[in-house]
């Protein structure tokens, strides 16, 4: 047995729940996660409550797994079932509802959290605030992509808490999505003056695209493809910028540079086997306009051209050298 768990029986023996949960912490933050969840299970056995909903934050979050997929969502019951006015917990299982892809509970989760907030806050102290606890379901709400309910949501924040640069950033997001581009203009760039996120370049550039600015809208597509790198976990978000970027060149009839964003794409998605149906489709749109473009005779595609073909000659030489090694092998004994 560690050090540490002898040291964490001893903190609950004399009633200091509280330093056996900081060093269960430090042991986690030192990914040593056996000691960590052992810690975790001695101070449950003890009732110490606040233990229960960090062992369903850890599945929630950093196991792999996630406990076959259930996001902690078991210890978030059974911390409220003692104590069933917890904004904090309330908020937790409305996440791993979200997780499991049933946003209508997550959000009905996050509504009585919003909605009680006042008197539950008596009950149990909340680690966020209301106005944190509203901006986290509009964060649903968009990563639900229901963008009409978003943007109500951000409305309603403004209205309440006043704009700040996070409000500012998905409100000219929302803007974009529901067809509003000009609108969502003055919002990105008030939110780009303060804070530079590819998020922000990515919906200017699509609302710009949307408006037929295209050189305006390459030029941000640009800015987020210098730091993809940040964001290649997120497909959809890097298929849309290069995509994009490929089509202000065809609208400016940059047909070249257009080819070279295609196979980019095309490449990419290549990459990735079986793709979501409207990815599937971008690439097949790309597929299609690079032949366009090919077909025209006006454009070589020089990532094409790199690749080497033997003649028929050279090709029967080889074919004829690799039977006759074949042969010697076989000779030899080697099979």
């Amino acid at each position: 047995m560690s050090g540490a768990i002898e040291t964490a029986k001893e903190y609950i023996i004399d009633d200091n729940h509280e330093d056996a949960l900081k060093l269960a912490r430090k042991r986690h933050g030192k990914d040593d996660v056996e000691d960590y969840l052992m810690i975790l299970d001695l101070l449950i056995d003890a009732d110490y409550l606040p233990a229960v909903e960090e062992k369903g934050i850890y599945f929630q979050y950093y196991d792999e797994s996630h406990d076959n997929g259930d996001y902690g969502e078991r210890y978030f019951d059974q911390y409220l079932q003692r104590e069933p006015h917890s904004v904090n917990v309330l908020c937790d299982k409305a996440l791993s509802r979200f997780n499991k892809g049933e946003v209508d509970g997550a959000l009905k989760y996050m509504d009585e959290a919003l909605s009680e907030y006042d008197s539950y806050s008596n009950i149990e102290k909340p680690r966020i605030s209301k106005k944190e606890v509203l901006m986290s379901k509009i964060k649903l709400l968009i990563r639900a992509k229901r963008h009409d309910d978003a943007l109500a949501h951000l409305n309603r924040y403004e209205e309440e808490y006043g704009g700040d640069n996070e409000s500012d950033l998905y409100k000219g997001q929302m803007l974009q999505k529901t067809g509003k581009n000009e609108e969502a203009l003055e919002y990105l760039d008030k939110s780009l003056q303060n804070e530079d996120t590819l998020i922000g370049y990515n919906a200017k550039a699509d609302a710009l695209y949307e408006l037929g600015r295209y050189g305006e809208a390459l030029g941000n597509y640009k800015n987020c493809i210098h730091y993809e790198a940040k964001v290649e976990d997120d497909l959809e978000l890097v298929t849309n910028f290069n995509y994009k970027a490929a089509f202000c060149c065809v609208n400016m009839g940059d047909e070249a540079e257009a080819v070279k964003y295609l196979n980019k794409t095309i490449n990419m998605l290549n990459e990735h086997g079986r793709l979501p149906r409207d990815i599937e489709a971008i690439y097949q749109k790309c597929s299609f306009e690079k032949e366009r473009i090919i077909k025209k005779g006006e454009v070589k595609d020089e990532e094409f051209r790199k690749t080497r073909f033997f003649s028929t000659r050279t090709s029967i030489i080889i074919l004829a050298i690799i039977l006759v090694l074949y042969v010697i092998l076989r000779y030899f004994g080697y099979n």
